[in-house]
């Protein structure tokens, strides 16, 4: 026994060294196994960039927080895996345009959005809309929690994972595509006058990325898009379909996990707003505005970049509009927060990041200040201001100020501005972009606040500027007459208005404990007083005559006397400014034209709101202002008479041949003007709506007596035994082309009859030059994006279907119809018995 177990000794040990030895080698090849499967896991996710990036030369990378990978015309975003699950905000802004009127303004509606993954792709999650729920309810709050999904509205393949696995990258082209909605969406927009776009189609052929960057908790990426844009006038759409070439910047930015703390709008405050829901109290539900403001401590002022290109002298003009506003918040005890630096030298400075403030100098062919406003959509804090400061600023002053200024200042009877003259201009208008940058929102009634006494005044001027707000759309106090200045009266906008500091107070001032009550007290304690009331935008058959652009004062007919007393002016001395030869044609050319603009848009259109105004105010059980009220009887009489006394005779305009040199070989403008329908069109055009106005007075100004009205006025000659002029046979065939067309029956009449329905728009070409000069804000219909409740303005009245007027103006052709026999009978040549013949005519044939 023992001999075989010594005999099996080596035998094991053999045994044994090739166990171990099988086991080394199977350890040998695991472990080279191991190591094989990670360089191939490690090459896999390296291979990422490989596999997406292959020609080097086309990819750049720009690396931030989100890093943005730009290959030929595709954009990657490479996502923080720790990132998913976060709420980010969409804002897109149009930096240059073809047409300036668009340049500087949103390109679409901000949006929020979360962005998520599953183990495939990455989510765009549309967020649960904001609520404002009871915080005393801990249930409320858990139940909305489970009861609420965020929707998927975009998703997205994975492409891959970086090396490490902390952020996976995806192919976000079709996002930022200007055929996405979230980026370029201009439905609803004005077009100038009384165009409204209705769609754009970006053109694929023509639109590419110009740039992709990435900064700290955003990146940005700008595309130049061509779009063909779909017009309509007055409801009914062009054939005509304009291009427009824009810049659009498009930015992704984080937000913050910690959200400012919210304040309450209020419709009587002008602020800008966020919408909620709220669902505080249990048996129903309501919508709710918080303001849009500045997050302001002593840690955390608002500093403005300001562009080094920008002069100096322009510098110092945007700083003492800094300065104005920062008075008003020392007044609340808040310091001076609104600083100016410069743009800094550091290198990782970059002025296009979107979400620092900056002041940048426009090399291109706007000529007015823009400023828009990058806004967190959950609580209404404005993360950044985007202030556009135009090369052209000069162009705007002449344009606006030589019209409205000249015959006060004799610093605009010239083409070439002095630096002074634009450093005003430029203060004025950056007053109007920090208060927007602040949180105030446009306020249409400002202008109409003060008397023309007190706009006279120098020691009221100077004290309370020119308006009660500088949120409206007014630059110069065109009520003061030659010798003002030189008494000291304010020509210009120079300081905000009481109506701005008060919004401002209710903006950033501290409240009591309990905030809601104090907000509604400070909102109702100038109820009834016209130097704090907050106007919006209202609709054409309610028009409220103190929202109106480029309105100035409380007295239409000062007003209107100012404007033509200026424009006159104008018209007899403008020739002599303009006798070097270095001055542009182009300037000479226009230069009647934009007096054409003043006697219609500027001048004509505000005051004509007066017929058939309601004046609205916001509803309150606490206010003893009415809240609506019709404009009185007298008044809008007292307007009508004024609007045709004024343009019965326009014969001044036709008086200096020199002044009509410069716009070509012109033998006269007033022909023009009746030819293409002013007065009468916007006249007629209030007829349509004045509707609300007669049901809703006590003693009204109806539509028989406005017709009425301007019968006498049209056939003035034929009953003072004289033949009827050119320009009033041009008014009635607007005039009696209105009747028809306001009556159904004679309209259905007069199609049937002609292969041409009888129409008050004007012909093509005349539509052509008027939108060109931008003379149809009289007849702009109401954006078809506006909506009606609380802190938005009103588009609509419930249960209002219109007046029937057929009647009446089927009375009133009758009448014509016999005042143009008589005017006939009095004519003097064949020429002018055919011309009544023509007008009796078009009346035969719908009677």
């Amino acid at each position: 026994m023992k001999k075989l177990f010594l005999w099996l000794i080596p035998i094991l040990l053999i045994i044994g060294s090739a166990n171990e030895a099988n086991a080394r080698s199977k350890k040998k090849k695991g472990k080279a196994k191991t190591e094989q499967q990670t360089d191939s896991v490690q090459k896999k996710k390296k291979s990422v960039y490989d596999k997406l990036f292959k020609d080097k030369k086309k990819h750049t990378v720009n690396k931030g927080t989100i890093t943005v990978h730009q290959y030929e015309d595709k954009i990657y975003l490479e996502l923080p895996v720790e990132l998913m699950g976060r709420d980010f905000l969409v804002n897109s802004a149009i930096t240059t345009a073809s047409d300036i009127s668009l340049a500087g303004t949103k390109a679409a509606q901000s949006r929020y959005l979360i962005i998520d993954k599953t183990d495939s792709l990455i989510l765009f999650r549309d967020p649960k809309y904001n609520v404002r729920l009871n915080e005393q309810d801990d249930n409320q709050e858990a139940a909305f929690a489970l009861s609420r999904s965020n929707a998927i509205y975009k998703a997205f393949p994975i492409e891959g994972y970086t090396s490490d696995s902390t952020a996976v990258v995806f192919n976000a082209t079709s996002y930022f595509s200007c055929s996405n909605k979230d980026v370029l969406n201009l439905s609803g927009r004005s077009y100038g006058g009384m165009l409204t776009i209705v769609s754009a189609s970006p053109q694929s052929k023509t639109s590419f990325v110009d740039s992709a960057d990435a900064f700290d908790n955003c990146i940005s990426i700008t595309q130049n898009c061509t779009a063909k844009l779909s017009i309509s006038i007055m409801g009914f759409v062009s054939k005509e379909q304009p291009e427009l070439t824009m810049s659009v910047q498009t930015t992704l930015a984080l937000l913050s996990k910690e959200n400012m703390n919210t304040r309450e709008a209020n419709p009587r405050v002008g602020t800008g707003y966020i919408s909620y829901t709220d669902y505080r109290n249990e048996k129903r539900f309501k919508k709710g505005y918080y303001v849009t403001r500045r997050n302001i401590t002593t840690q955390q002022p608002v500093v403005f970049y300001i562009d080094t290109l920008i002069q100096d002298s322009w510098v110092k003009a945007i700083q003492k509009s800094a300065d104005e506003w920062n008075i008003i918040f020392e007044d609340l005890g808040i310091g001076k927060p609104i600083i100016i630096k410069p743009y800094e030298k550091d290198s990782t400075f970059r002025a296009n990041n979107p979400m620092i403030n900056t002041i940048a100098f426009l090399n291109n062919n706007n000529s007015e200040v823009t400023a828009y406003n990058i806004t967190d959509l959950r609580t209404g804090e404005i993360l950044s201001s985007k202030i556009g400061v135009p090369r052209d600023l000069a162009v705007s002053v002449r344009r606006n100020g030589v019209y409205q200024m000249a015959e006060i200042d004799p610093r605009f009877r010239t083409y070439y501005i002095a630096d002074k003259v634009i450093c005003e201009n430029l203060t004025a208008r950056m007053l109007k972009a920090f208060g927007l940058s602040l949180g105030l929102a446009t306020n249409l009634a400002g202008s109409a606040a003060y008397s023309p006494e007190e706009l006279r005044s120098p020691e009221f001027t100077q004290k309370y500027g020119i308006t009660a707000s500088v949120m409206d759309n007014v630059l110069y106090n065109y009520l003061a007459q030659p010798g003002d200045k030189e008494k000291g009266v304010a020509l210009i906008v120079n300081k905000p208005g009481v109506c701005d500091a008060f919004t401002l107070k209710y903006l950033y001032a501290a409240t009591s404990e309990n905030e809601s009550d104090t907000l509604k007290k400070w909102a109702m304690e100038h109820d009834g007083d016209p130097r704090y009331f907050y106007g919006k935008r209202s609709p054409a058959y309610a028009t409220d005559p103190r929202c109106q652009n480029h309105d100035l004062g409380n007295d239409p007919i000062a007003s209107l006397d100012a404007q033509i007393a200026h424009v006159k002016y104008v018209v007899k001395n403008s020739p002599a400014w303009f006798h070097d030869d270095n001055i542009p044609n182009d300037y000479r050319e226009l230069f009647p034209d934009f007096v054409i603009i003043e006697l219609i848009n500027k001048t004509l259109s505000p005051v004509s709101s007066y017929i058939g105004g309601i004046y609205i105010n916001e509803a309150n059980e606490k206010s003893n202002v009415p809240s609506y009220q019709p404009v009185s009887a007298d008044m809008q009489r007292k307007v009508v008479q004024k609007i045709l006394s004024t343009f019965y005779d326009l014969s001044w305009l036709d008086s200096n041949k020199d002044f009509l040199r410069l716009g070509g070989v012109n033998p006269d403008m007033s022909t023009w003007i009746y030819n293409n329908g002013y007065p009468m069109m916007s006249l007629m055009f209030r007829l349509m709506r004045m509707g609300l106005s007669v049901e809703k007075s006590t003693k009204s100004y109806t539509q028989e007596a406005y017709l009425n009205d301007i019968e006498k006025q049209l056939f003035k000659e034929t009953l003072n035994g004289k033949p009827l002029s050119a320009p009033m046979i041009a008014q009635l065939s607007v005039y009696i082309s209105s009747l028809k067309g306001m009556c159904p029956t004679l309209k259905a009449i007069d199609k049937a009859i002609s292969t041409r329905a009888a129409s008050i728009a004007l012909n093509e070409q005349t539509n052509h030059k008027l939108q060109e000069l931008g003379l149809l804000t009289t007849l702009a219909p109401i954006s078809a994006t506006e909506k009606q409740s609380g802190m938005e303005p009103m588009t609509s009245v419930n249960f209002y279907s219109g007046t029937d007027i057929e009647a009446i103006c089927y009375d009133k052709l009758k009448s014509a119809r016999r005042y143009l026999i008589q005017a006939r009978s009095l004519a003097s040549n064949d020429i002018e018995r055919g011309k009544c013949d023509y007008l009796i005519a078009m009346i035969d044939r719908v009677i």
